[in-house]
């Protein structure tokens, strides 16, 4: 890849329960993963995408010349499958894998810029997390609004956006919405997205809310008003919170 910003597909594989391990299992969870990895990319595309290791995952850019299909009817769908034939092996391997899109920046030190926070975030955020906790498969994916519109909405063959379901999540001060997909388990997604639906719609009524209210235990005074009786005690409105918007952070 150029050192210059590109135009790139990201995608980042986050072990599960990582930090619990011992040493030993760590160890063999990490090549793991990267076996898997490399087996669900197949050799040659596997070289062909820049990967960055980020200790309990990985980080995948696929460079602008790959078709991003690609990702969606042949790598995750061999990835998850691979995952499911092993499901005896010790340590047992189950990922959280966040896809988006965006311009991947280089230097010395590796990948930067705000598309790889936003790749990261997806993969923190709460949904992704209590969706793997609650599957019966193996991974669970979440896309950005981005990957949604560019490829899943737009009905590319073997991918069907019915199986993706809106999300809200927000990590540090990224607050945004997304699309969760977990394979072989739709009811999980969509009892994940209703969750996800309910508690934006509670934040949105705290928001909408207002006014003053008043306990008075003696005369008050308020422009022309009169509350009389005992003490008062006057309750202000917080600050309104902003909600999520579309978009990277």
């Amino acid at each position: 890849m150029s050192r210059h910003a590109q135009q790139c597909h990201l995608l980042f594989a986050d072990i599960k329960g990582f930090s619990s391990r011992s040493d030993r299992e760590q160890l063999r969870s990490r090549e793991d993963l990267y076996a898997e990895l490399r087996s669900a990319f197949g050799d040659e595309l596997w070289e062909l995408c820049p990967h960055e290791d980020r200790g309990d995952g990985v980080l995948v850019v696929m460079p602008p010349v790959l078709p991003v299909e690609t990702l969606f009817t042949a790598v995750l769908p061999r990835l998850e499958h691979a995952l499911g034939a092993r499901r005896r092996s010790d340590p047992l391997l189950r990922l959280r894998i966040a896809v988006h899109a965006g311009a991947v920046h280089r230097d010395s030190h590796g990948f930067a810029g705000n598309a790889v926070n936003h790749v990261f975030r997806l993969c923190d955020g709460e949904p992704l997390r209590q969706a793997l906790d609650g599957a019966t498969s193996d991974t669970a994916l979440l896309v950005s609004e981005v990957v949604h519109d560019s490829a899943v909405r737009a009905g590319l063959p073997g991918v069907e956006p019915t199986t993706f379901h809106a999300v809200t999540f927000q990590v540090k001060e990224t607050r945004a919405r997304a699309w969760l997909h977990v394979a072989g388990d739709h009811a999980c997604a969509m009892r994940i997205a209703r969750e996800s639906g309910a508690a934006a719609d509670e934040e949105r009524a705290e928001d909408r809310r207002g006014g003053v209210s008043v306990n008075a235990g003696r005369n008050v005074h308020m422009n022309g008003a009169v509350v009389t009786a005992g003490d008062a005690h006057v309750s202000l409105p917080s600050e309104p919170r902003s909600r999520w918007w579309r978009g990277g952070r």
